[in-house]
């Protein structure tokens, strides 16, 4: 039979919190806001993810007028 403990463990979750953690030690020891640099790296989000989106074809605005072509 499992422990109780065992049981209630979530490792998506307890990740979560660790990052939220990571997060709030490098807040309170900033003299100001965190750089998003900062918060990418600390997150582990790639800071190039955006410049990749947009050489895969995918613009990051699209003007509400703007006719979009298909074959583009």
């Amino acid at each position: 039979m499992a422990d109780a403990r065992d049981s209630l463990t979530d490792g998506e979750l307890q990740s979560e919190i660790e990052l939220v953690g990571d997060l709030v030690v490098a807040a309170t020891s900033s003299d100001g806001p965190l750089p998003q640099e900062e918060i990418d790296r600390l997150l582990g989000v790639e800071a190039d993810q955006e410049a990749a989106t947009q050489e895969a074809g995918h613009p990051a605005e699209v003007d509400p007028g703007q006719k979009i072509d298909p074959d583009d």
